[in-house]
């Protein structure tokens, strides 16, 4: 069944199981391994999948295909030594990535256009929900910033500083080289503040 993927961002903690050893254990078929898996990577890929296709229906779906390629890939088709050797997040955020491609082409003929904001008609009547209600404006305005940059920039801005994934990492799932991702990097910034400043915000980043 068909479960509503969550894009909240969840709470930083101890690192649970070494990545390796996760893979590892889906192959055996350890009890609840593979829902530990889903558990700790369905929010991000579904936030990076988003970011690509800027549709939250189409970046679940992405998401749902990307898992179960993983369970069957991890359980059938790989051999205890290759998961053991997997890099596992950068290969997952890849397999996202590819699916997400693939998408895209199969809907050419739709414009790209940014995710909705839900409206909120709630009134300010305190100090403290003026502030949160600040808050979510300049999240709200940072949003629609990385949504209006190109696809590039927009892809390594979220692994960057959302997924705070390692230049290494970003590039085994890119397939590029730390030395050209970090000119990458700097020029979408660039390009991310700049399209900030033109919105009036000088501090989101």
């Amino acid at each position: 069944m068909k479960r509503r993927i969550s894009a909240e961002k969840p709470q930083a903690g101890g690192h649970a199981e070494a990545e390796s050893e996760l893979a590892r254990a889906v192959h055996r078929g350890s009890d609840s391994a593979f829902e530990r898996l889903v558990e700790r990577f369905e929010a991000p890929l579904f936030r990076y999948a988003r970011s690509l296709l800027q549709n939250g229906p189409d970046a679940e779906e992405v998401v749902q295909d990307a898992l179960l390629r993983t369970h069957r890939a991890l359980i059938v088709q790989y051999d205890e030594a290759r998961c053991a050797a997997l890099a596992l997040r950068p290969w997952l955020f890849k397999m996202v990535r590819n699916l997400a491609s693939n998408k895209r082409r199969g809907k050419r003929h739709q414009m790209e256009r940014p995710m909705e904001d839900a409206g909120d008609g709630a009134t300010c009547s305190s100090p403290h929900q003026h502030s949160n209600l600040e808050r979510k404006q300049q999240s709200d305005r940072l949003r629609r910033a990385i949504d209006a940059l190109p696809v590039e920039a927009r892809e390594l801005i979220v692994l960057r500083f959302m997924e705070e994934m390692s230049y290494a990492d970003i590039g085994r799932t890119v397939g590029a080289t730390e030395a050209s991702l970090r000119g990458k990097v700097f020029r979408s910034v660039a390009l991310l503040r700049q399209t900030l400043e033109q919105e009036g915000v000088t501090h989101a980043l």
